[in-house]
């Protein structure tokens, strides 16, 4: 039986945890509108993007109250739940675990100076189609000055379907990524889903990144399966992503507390590339 990027994900994160001096206990979980977090004890938090809720009451999910009572290995379980929610809070409880695994094992991470655009590989002399899971606005720019064509997969109802003005062309097909040179996929996939299907349209990629706060997990699993990048974020101001998430807060306003990076998968092992 084929296993799932969330699954090997979670084996790798619960088999990795071994090996840490001591696991770190759960302090708070928090379901905000905009992101969900996971902050541990030893000062470290994890965030992933919440999913949409189709609640029709003011409940949006019947275990609240009790998330922060259990042990972090059991909440990053959750990452393969079939609920968003609980799917969210195992993502944030995965990247909580993973940052405190890379922060013990530092030596496994090299350092580098390129940023995560600068990465993809745009050539005048080849075919540049840019796929794209999740539509990311601050990408757009860049992507359009140098894709021949940028194809959005996004479910988000805001975002009409066809071409949008000046921009790219809107879809729910995922197979609309087989013809895609490039493919950029956002973190939060693993939240919402569609990682796994996204992966195997991309046939003709030859390069597939991973970006967005939510992509915080150990990056083995997605370089196995033939991703070249994970950018993420660790926050390192635990207290103003805090309040700002739980004042419905997103990436644009809590990405000040942290620090991106990325992770390319590399021959000889993993760089870390670290920006403000």
């Amino acid at each position: 039986m084929t296993t799932t990027l969330q699954e090997e994900i979670i084996e790798e994160v619960t088999s990795r945890s071994t090996h840490l001096d001591a696991i770190p206990e759960v302090r708070m979980v928090a379901i905000s509108l905009g992101y969900t977090f996971v902050e541990l004890d030893n000062g470290i938090m994890g965030v992933c993007f919440t999913p949409r809720s189709d609640s029709g009451s003011c409940a949006h999910y019947s275990g609240a109250g009790a998330l922060s009572e259990k042990p972090v290995l059991e909440l990053c379980q959750l990452m393969g739940s079939a609920h968003p929610l609980e799917r969210s809070v195992g993502v944030a409880a995965v990247n909580a675990l993973s940052h405190t695994i890379m922060a013990q094992d530092p030596g496994q991470y090299r350092f580098s100076e390129t940023d995560f655009l600068d990465l993809l590989p745009f050539d005048p002399d080849e075919s540049n189609k840019v796929g794209m899971v999740g539509h990311i606005g601050p990408f757009m720019p860049f992507l359009k000055k140098r894709a021949d064509s940028l194809v959005v997969v996004d479910d988000n109802p805001d975002l009409k379907i066809g071409a949008m003005a000046a921009g790219p062309v809107i879809t729910r097909d995922v197979g609309a990524l087989k013809n895609a040179d490039i493919v950029i996929i956002t973190g939060s996939s693993a939240a919402v889903g569609g990682f796994d299907a996204a992966l195997d349209a991309a046939t003709s990629a030859r390069f597939v990144g991973v970006v967005g706060p939510s992509a915080g997990w150990l990056p083995q699993p997605a370089f196995r399966r033939g991703v070249h990048a994970v950018a993420a974020t660790k926050i390192t101001d635990l207290s103003g992503a805090r309040r700002t998430i739980l004042e419905g807060g997103g990436t644009p306003q809590f990405i000040e507390y942290g620090r991106k990076y990325t992770l390319v998968n590399e021959s000889g092992g993993i760089t870390r590339i670290w920006r403000r």
